[in-house]
Parts: structure tokens; C-alpha cells; sequence
């Protein structure tokens, strides 16, 4: 690396070669099983790789295998490997060993003696077996290859599966390798498939184990959210119902005349309660939703990965998963859409109602304003009267303060007459009073006009 490179470059070209298949023998057996994690089991599940890999005497790199690890349980020829992976919120811990024996009948016995050596390896080893790892199983495959002849119809391989309906298909471009299933659970929740072949190179079976790993992993892990969206079908209906009911009330409100204050308080509350019950469900549901899309999207990559061909009178892996898989994904995709259109749908007719309950608002205060201008006037002219009124006290008070003072001048000995004096002095006192009343409220008038 050079000093100019980013300084993730590295780790970010890393991550294609992230997660590589295993390499197959042509007569091998991977037992791969999935495990629901907690914040608790996860940490279980590192400790559970960690003290596998002491025993082992394989160094911890946590900047490497925090997510990722081979380790070998057996050396060859009798190889025993575990694939240990950590994802999002699952762990897969696949065991890879070499089938001991032709297959010819169910494969339940032959899985239980292999799962009984496993233990006997990890105890000898002093560590906890893998259904002691940590987490909820999710997913179990028993995936067994076999170099053999093909089959030519199902009948030949249904006593491997106890004589069910199976599944069936070629796969691969080359078409030297068929794959075969019932898909249903056995006593020890284990799913069987059967991978007949003839020559199927060791990388192609490795990626083939790898996709139908995935494949069923991300299938259950979509199928979590089914349960859910079944159980919401009858509260979003009701919701769905209560919200077209209010929405009617609030149209005919819309056409009364007159202000209702209470009803729009009232139908407000209801709006409010049933968003509150909307966005629980988001909250608690949504991402269990987007992580179902997520993994069917993962799902119909891995079964793509596949390239399955038909085989005549016999139905595919994909076809069943088209039939039966598909309409469940579908009732998930079509729940979340509807909690996010209920949610806009309340937004909607709540911010319609707000825009009535603030018109309303607005009417209210016009009015106020109206009536406050009003007797704003009334009062001015309550005002001028008075001030009218009060120009004759002060011209009566100033005048008779004018002949008490001519009275006591002409007791003094001089030549007036106080009622003359007084007669024509209350004009010109009348006359000052008004004009300074005048000027007055033409100061008032100006200082509101500014205002």
C-alpha cells in the first residue's frame, strides 16, 4: 500500500473476499444450523468461538474473526471442520464432515450418530457442544453430497425421505448435479437435503452449500415478521375504519354553520389517540418489516445462485417457494404499507382539522378585534363629552376665581364692576379651554396613527 491510499482501502477491497465458501469433498455432509441472537447470546457466541479457537491452539485476531472463522476439528482424512459466522442478529455454525456411509434410506440415524461424534469432539476438546454456543435455533439443513449416478425421477428418492413429496431440480449450468428435499422438519428439527452429482467441482458444491444455508436461514428470518403482520390485520382494520369514520364527521362539521369548539376538541383528542396507536406499531413493527423485505430479497439471490433446471413431473425449490413462500412476504409488504399510509392518512385529516380549528380561531379574533375597535370609539366620544363637560367646570371655576378677585379689588377701593369683569372673561376662558382640548386630542390622534 502506498502513503497516498485511503486509509480504509484495504478493508474496504477485503470485503469481497469476506465469507468464502468451503472447498467439498465429493462425499461430504454439512450440518449447518442458525441461532437468533440477544445483546447476551451474541456476546455467548463470540466467547463460544473464542475459547474453541484457544483449545485448538488458533490465535484470536478480534480485527478479523469477530465475524468470520474456520477452524479444524479433525485433520484429514477423516477432516471435521467448523464454519463459524456471526451476522446482523443471527450466528451460523456449520459442521463439515465426510459422509461415512451410501445413502439409501432416511438420513435421521446417520445424522444422530454424526452429531453424537461432534459432541464427543468438542468435550474432548473441554468445550460446550454447539447447541450450547448461545441464541435460538432458527434454521437446521443437513446437507449431504454424494458422488453418484443422477436419479431420473422422484420415486427413486422418496425412501430417503420417508416417502414424502419431495422437491427437485438440476442445478448449476452444467446440469451434473441435481437437488433434492422434502422440506420438512425431522424429530431432531433438522431439514434434509440430498445433493446427488457426478463430479461436481469442490468450490461449485461449496457455494452450493453455502446458498441453501443462506437460503434457509433467510427465509425463517423473513418468515418472523408473518406472525406479526397476521396479528395486526384486524387492529389496522379497525383503525383503518375508525379514522374513515372521523374524517366523515369532521366533512359534515365542515358544512355546519357556527363555531363548535367542543366537537373540534373532542374529534382533535380522537386523532391524536389513534396516531398514538399508529406509531406504536411503526416503532415496535417497522424495522421487523424491513429486515423481513431485506432477507427475501437475500433469499431469491441465494435461490438464483442455484441456476435450477427442471426436472420433468417434479416441482423446484424455487417454484415452491414462489407458491408458498412469496404470498407470505407479500402480507408482510402489504401491512407495512398499510400502517405507513394510515399514519400519512391521520397526518392528513389531523392537519386539515388544525387548519378549520385555526379559520375558526382567526373568526374569533376578527371579531374581538371588531368589537374591541368599538367600544374603542364609544369610549373616544364618552371621552370627547366629557372633556365638553369639563370645559364648562373649568370655565365656570376659572371665572368665578376671576370675579372673587375683581370683588376684592373693588372692596379695596377700586373702580371696577367684578360682574362685568366676569361676563367678559367667560368667553375667552371658554374659548382658551377648548382650543387646548383641541390640541390635545390631536396629539393622542397622531401618536395612534404612529403606532
Amino acid at each position: 500500500m502506498r502513503p497516498y491510499d485511503h486509509p480504509m482501502r484495504m478493508q474496504l477491497h477485503e470485503e469481497v473476499h469476506a465469507r468464502p465458501p468451503i472447498a467439498l469433498w465429493p462425499n461430504e455432509r454439512v450440518l449447518s444450523q442458525s441461532f437468533l441472537l440477544d445483546a447476551r447470546s451474541r456476546q455467548s457466541q463470540i466467547q463460544w468461538i473464542e475459547s474453541l479457537s484457544r483449545a485448538l491452539g488458533v490465535a484470536n485476531d478480534t480485527e478479523k474473526d469477530h465475524s468470520f472463522k474456520i477452524l479444524t476439528l479433525a485433520p484429514e482424512p477423516e477432516r471435521v471442520l467448523i464454519k463459524w459466522e456471526l451476522h446482523g442478529e443471527f450466528a451460523t455454525i456449520a459442521a463439515i464432515t465426510r459422509n461415512p456411509v451410501k445413502i439409501t434410506g432416511p438420513l435421521l440415524e446417520s445424522r444422530l450418530a454424526l452429531e453424537a461424534s461432534l459432541d464427543d469432539l468438542f468435550r474432548k476438546l473441554n468445550c460446550p457442544i454447539i447447541s450450547e454456543a448461545g441464541g435460538e435455533r432458527i434454521s437446521a439443513l443437513d446437507l449431504v453430497f454424494e458422488h453418484r449416478p443422477l436419479f431420473g425421477e422422484a420415486q427413486e428418492v422418496s425412501a430417503i425421505f420417508n416417502g414424502n413429496t419431495v422437491l427437485g431440480s438440476y442445478i448449476l449450468a452444467s446440469k451434473k448435479a441435481q437437488l433434492w428435499t422434502d422440506l420438512r422438519l425431522d424429530q431432531d428439527g433438522y431439514i434434509s437435503y440430498f445433493i446427488p452429482h457426478d463430479i461436481l467441482g469442490s468450490r461449485q458444491a461449496g457455494r452450493v452449500a453455502r446458498a441453501l444455508a443462506e437460503a434457509e436461514t433467510y427465509r425463517m428470518s423473513a418468515m418472523i415478521a408473518f406472525p406479526v403482520a397476521k396479528s395486526l390485520s384486524m387492529p389496522l382494520r379497525a383503525a383503518e375504519s375508525e379514522l374513515a369514520d372521523l374524517s366523515k364527521d369532521i366533512s359534515q362539521l365542515q358544512a355546519e354553520p357556527g363555531i363548535h369548539t367542543e366537537k373540534d376538541g373532542k374529534f382533535l383528542g380522537e386523532l391524536s389517540h389513534l396516531a398514538s396507536r399508529a406509531e406504536q406499531w411503526i416503532s415496535e413493527y417497522g424495522l421487523r418489516f424491513t429486515a423481513s423485505e431485506a432477507y427475501s430479497q437475500l433469499l431469491n439471490k441465494n435461490l438464483f445462485e442455484l441456476a435450477e433446471s427442471p426436472i420433468p413431473g417434479v416441482q423446484s425449490l424455487s417454484e415452491f417457494m414462489d407458491r408458498r413462500f412469496q404470498p407470505a412476504m407479500g402480507t408482510c409488504i402489504w401491512t407495512q404499507r398499510r400502517l405507513k399510509e394510515l399514519s400519512d392518512r391521520i397526518s392528513r385529516t389531523t392537519q386539515t382539522l388544525r387548519t378549520r380549528i385555526e379559520f375558526v380561531n382567526e373568526e374569533q379574533t376578527q371579531k374581538l378585534l371588531a368589537s374591541m375597535d368599538q367600544r374603542a370609539r364609544l369610549q373616544l366620544r364618552l371621552q370627547e363629552t366629557v372633556e365638553s363637560l369639563s370645559v364648562l367646570v373649568l370655565t365656570y371655576y376659572a371665572v368665578s376665581l376671576l370675579a372673587y378677585i375683581a370683588k376684592g379689588g373693588k372692596e379695596a377701593g377700586l373702580a371696577i364692576h367684578p360682574e362685568i369683569i366676569a361676563a367678559i372673561a367667560a368667553p375667552v376662558v371658554a374659548i382658551v379651554f377648548l382650543i387646548i382640548s383641541k390640541q390635545r386630542r390631536k396629539r393622542i390622534s397622531a401618536i395612534g396613527k404612529t403606532q
